[in-house]
């Protein structure tokens, strides 16, 4: 992995940037033990650097028993791996694999170097009776096992620290087959889940039914479209948000990733995987950045997320992601849409009008009539309140003063009221409750420099918050001016997106935007869990056709009754999988 896309992580997921390697995969394996075990270990894996299956599935048991995996030569104890075995004084060493894998002369040489140490081989007739030799001797029970191929690497590879984290097994079947030796092993443990690692083309459907058949059990397959994507599906999977660190490991040689996944699995943490290029792959981004929002040590971290317009709050759904209880969430609503062209004064009406929220009572009004910013904003606590934004206090109106920012004066912002006479927009209001707060302003049409005083004014009233500690800023308000994709240049948007680009506002996470998935700024995506319950429509193709969605409930009226949902750049930004501008 090359130090440029070594870089290129760290500064996405907001992580120091460490590399342990070594002048061969033996050496590596001995820098990461020499790291992460530094008062030794009590047990420790020895496997044949010299190909993978046996490496792999010890790493799981490794991780999971806070031991390392070193390498060794096939039939020649490395000086390094034992003078590291030396230093780590276990009381028990597991060599993993038959004869053929590592012979008895290697043996030999760990009893002498380790004369007080227990040193038992662990092995079966081929790779599959290994595999299950160490579930045989690890683990007693299981909830869930991990399968993989066990004629090629990667897949396995980066399943090692989800087992671990899971105190599974890693048990290997072939392509189309499940060995007999797995197959006991399944029949011993009987577990409710097997999750499958690998596409069809590694392990086949037929695999999946077989083993059904063995445990009673369901089998749930774990993949993606290239061994990058595979991996960053298992992080997706089984790792939340903020682990202890990732660790990224060469796609295409298995040794290194040995190791390490023994490492990954001790620290809880997801191993991805990466290439030689200067750039890594688009998923080992997204993955590591998912795992990665800023989190204080303790206690719960607010996070703001700025909504430009009402209806544009969706574009940041999939970072928003499920509740979690260590993350306090102010949203911050800088306008109440009243230049709509649907304030126009004409009834709403639609295909769709019996299934959808309507504001009544018809018509609408005008634009920046005090009846349009109601039914904008009724939209808007119909829609945060059905995605479980509720339980505040009722509104309080508070009264807004100028700010300064790096030596500048911001002053209050102007807006028209009813009448279309341009005024202070000093009023706001604030509801505040246990696990989010909202702020809602009515700023009219923005400027960066409007958009920075709502930033501070927002931030002013964390005294007012069940905790005081902040992270992350996020802007809803999809931006995007290249050439893919759904072009958005709102002006209102591009306010947003130029502030968070330029100024640092000082937070310790960092500020990020929902951006175009060409934009040059964009740092990784995600994509957003329960899609259907927001976005689903009775009107959409497949496979997002179902009951009306809360959010096209909501905001229907404002698109002739339908908003497209779709994969990727849809219009507005309402889109599955959503991208991410990140500075700072």
């Amino acid at each position: 992995m090359s130090g440029s896309a070594l870089a290129a992580l760290a500064s996405v997921s907001d992580r120091a940037a460490s590399r342990d390697a070594g002048a061969d995969r033996y050496a590596t394996a001995v820098d990461l033990s020499t790291t992460h075990f530094p008062d030794g270990a009590t047990d420790v894996w020895l496997a044949t650097g010299e190909n993978f299956p046996d490496g792999i599935t010890a790493s799981a048991i490794a991780g999971a028993r806070a031991g390392p995996v070193l390498l060794t030569r096939t039939s020649t104890l490395p000086s390094n791996v034992s003078a590291e075995l030396i230093r780590l004084h276990p009381a028990n060493v597991w060599v993993t694999g038959g004869t053929g894998a590592v012979t008895e002369g290697v043996v030999a040489a760990v009893r002498q170097a380790l004369p007080g140490a227990e040193v038992v081989r662990l092995a079966g007739a081929d790779r599959y009776g290994t595999a299950a030799a160490l579930a045989q001797t690890f683990v007693a029970s299981a909830d869930s096992v991990f399968v993989a191929s066990g004629l090629n690497f990667p897949d396995a590879l980066s399943t090692g620290p989800a087992a671990a984290d899971g105190s599974a097994p890693i048990l290997l079947v072939s392509t189309s087959g499940v060995p007999s030796a797995t197959a006991a092993q399944l029949r011993r443990l009987r577990p409710a889940t097997v999750y499958a690692v690998g596409g069809t083309g590694v392990v086949a459907d037929s695999v999946l039914s077989s083993i059904r058949s063995i445990t009673g059990g369901q089998t749930v397959r774990v993949a993606g479209a290239d061994r990058f994507a595979t991996a960053a599906a298992v992080s997706d999977r089984f790792f939340e948000p903020t682990t202890a660190s990732i660790l990224v490991a060469n796609a295409f040689s298995f040794a290194d990733g040995i190791a390490a996944g023994a490492v990954a699995g001790l620290l809880a943490s997801p191993l991805l995987l990466a290439d030689a290029h200067a750039t890594p792959p688009r998923v080992t981004v997204d993955a590591s950045r998912r795992v990665s929002w800023w989190l204080p040590a303790s206690g719960r971290v607010i996070r703001y997320t700025l909504v430009t317009h009402p209806d544009d709050e969706f574009a940041a759904w999939s970072v928003l992601g499920d509740r979690d209880p260590r993350r306090y969430d102010v949203v911050v609503v800088l306008t109440t849409g009243e230049s709509t062209s649907y304030c126009n004064g004409e009834p709403v009406d639609n295909p769709w009008m019996s299934q959808q929220f309507l504001p009544q009572p018809q018509p609408t009004g005008e634009q920046y009539s005090d009846r349009c910013k109601k039914h904008r904003m009724d939209s808007w606590n119909v829609f945060m309140e059905s995605a479980g934004f509720t339980g505040t206090s009722a509104p309080e109106t508070l009264t807004a003063h100028p700010q300064a920012f790096g030596g500048r004066a911001i002053p209050v912002p102007l807006r028209r009221d009813a009448t279309g006479q341009v005024i202070e927009a000093a009023s706001y209001q604030l509801a505040v409750g246990p696990v989010h707060a909202v702020v809602a302003f009515d700023m009219g049409a923005l400027t960066s420099d409007e958009v920075l005083w709502a930033i501070l004014t927002a931030r002013e009233l964390a005294v007012r918050f069940p905790t005081q500690v902040e992270g992350d800023i996020v802007a809803a308000g999809f931006y995007n001016d290249g050439p893919t994709g759904y072009r958005d240049i709102h002006p209102d948007h591009d306010a947003v997106y130029t502030l968070l680009g330029t100024v640092d506002l000082g937070l310790p996470g960092s500020q990020y935007q929902t951006v175009g998935h060409a934009q040059a700024a964009r740092a990784f995506g995600a994509t957003v869990s329960g899609y259907c319950g927001m976005m689903c429509h009775p009107a959409a193709p497949s496979p997002f056709r179902g009951p009306m969605g809360r959010f096209q409930y909501a905001y229907g009226w404002l698109a002739n009754g339908y908003w497209p949902p779709g994969e990727a750049d849809q219009p507005a930004g309402f889109s599955h999988y959503q991208s991410f501008s990140k500075w700072f």
